[in-house]
C-alpha cells in the first residue's frame, strides 16, 4: 500500500519565481526529510490581478483535491500577503507560514508603477494605478484566526517594515530575528520549525 502524500503550496514574491533560493531550499529540504510531501510551486504573474487569480485557483484546487492531506501555504513577501488573503477569504482551515510578508503592499507599489521584467522568467508587464487599487481592496486590517499563522521576520528587511507584520500577527506565532534582509537569510535554519508547524511529520517515512 502506497503511503499518503501531503501537499504544501509555496507562493513566491513580486518579481520572483519558483526558482528563487527559498523555494528551492524548501523543496530540497522536503525531498530529503519528508519525501511524501509535494511542494506545489506555481509561477505567479507580476500583474496583481493575474497573481491573485492564479493563487486563488491553485489554492481552491488543492483544498478540494487533497482535503486533509493539504497542510497549508508558505508565502514570501507578496506571497505572504496572498497567503493571508487566501486564508481570510477562502478557508481558514489550512495553516500558513509567512516569510517577511507584505502587509500593505499598496503603499509601496506607487514606487513601482511602470514597466517591469521578471528577472527569472523574463515576463514583461506594466504595473498601473488600477493594480494598486486591486491590491488595496484585499488589505487585511486584522487576523481572525491568528493560530493559523506562523510568521518569520528579520529586522534588517530593506524592502518592508517588519513592524507592520509584527503588529498584524501579534497574536500568532511570530518570530523576529535581529538583522538579516528581505530575502530572509536564515530560512534554512528555520525549516525544521516551519515543517513542525505544518505537521509535516504526519507524512514522514
Amino acid at each position: 500500500m502506497n503511503p499518503k502524500q501531503g501537499h504544501i503550496l509555496y507562493l513566491h514574491g513580486f518579481l520572483s519565481s519558483p526558482h528563487s533560493q527559498k523555494a528551492q531550499q524548501m523543496q530540497a529540504y522536503l525531498a530529503l526529510n519528508f519525501p511524501h510531501i509535494q511542494l506545489h510551486l506555481p509561477q505567479l504573474s507580476g500583474k496583481p490581478a493575474q497573481a491573485i487569480d492564479q493563487a486563488e485557483r491553485v489554492f481552491s484546487t488543492l483544498l478540494q483535491q487533497y482535503q486533509q492531506e493539504f497542510l497549508g501555504v508558505v508565502g514570501s513577501s507578496m506571497g505572504g500577503f496572498l497567503a493571508a488573503h487566501l486564508l481570510n477569504t477562502i478557508s481558514a482551515q489550512p495553516k500558513a507560514v509567512l516569510i517577511n510578508p507584505a502587509v500593505a503592499p499598496h503603499r509601496l507599489f506607487p514606487d513601482y508603477v511602470g514597466e517591469h521584467t521578471n528577472p527569472y522568467t523574463q515576463e514583461q508587464f506594466s504595473l498601473e494605478a488600477a493594480d494598486i487599487r486591486l491590491v488595496e481592496q484585499r488589505y487585511i486590517a486584522s487576523i481572525g484566526q491568528p493560530q493559523q499563522f506562523q510568521v518569520w521576520l528579520e529586522t534588517g528587511d530593506e524592502v518592508l517594515d517588519y513592524q507592520l507584520a509584527q503588529n498584524l500577527y501579534k497574536d500568532s506565532e511570530c518570530h523576529v530575528t535581529h538583522g538579516g534582509d528581505h530575502a530572509y537569510q536564515n530560512f534554512v535554519r528555520e525549516l525544521p520549525q516551519i515543517c513542525a508547524f505544518l505537521a509535516c511529520e504526519r507524512f514522514a517515512q
